[in-house]
């Protein structure tokens, strides 16, 4: 049931725990500054607020085991109540974070950084200075040359054309 419940979080970025609270999914899209552009943020937030799963939750978890929808509340509501039942210190949803207990109040530990997958980019001023080459005044009597013998060879394709 944690791998179904992992799954259905990360497709839609919010997981509904009933009385114990909801699991979302936090971004923050990259934004650009005077050096260069912050890398977005994102995280997992608990809030432990009671929330009510959605109909396509019950939905998904229903189609994922197999069963009616309402056999899939009653065994969700059953699993989360066994789940939370205080007799574990952690809780771990393995690729999400962990559940941890501390006198009696339920916390959460994100084991998502995004700083490991995202980073700062920094920008260098760029200068237009162009490096203009000393060129030499036989290069510049060398284009008039190329110049004529191109016009040259076409004058003869003309006349050799016109001619037969």
């Amino acid at each position: 049931m944690k791998a179904i419940l992992e799954q259905y979080f990360i497709e839609n970025g919010q997981l509904d725990l009933l009385s114990w609270g909801c699991l979302k999914w936090q971004k923050k899209q990259a934004s650009f500054n005077d050096k260069g552009i912050d890398a977005p943020m994102e995280s997992i937030l608990f809030e432990p607020i009671a929330s009510v799963p959605s109909k396509h939750f019950y939905i998904f978890l229903a189609d994922s085991l197999g069963i009616s929808t309402e056999q899939a509340a009653i065994q969700y509501e059953h699993f989360l109540q066994s789940l939370f039942d205080g007799h574990q210190e952690q809780i771990p949803l393995e690729s999400l974070g962990t559940f941890i207990f501390n006198n009696g109040i339920l916390n959460w530990q994100n084991h998502f950084v995004s700083s490991d997958f995202y980073t700062d980019v920094f920008f260098d001023k760029v200068t237009n200075n162009v490096i203009l080459e000393d060129t030499s005044e036989e290069d510049k009597d060398n284009w008039v040359l190329m110049a004529s013998i191109i016009a040259i060879l076409s004058l003869l394709a003309i006349l050799f054309k016109f001619y037969h």
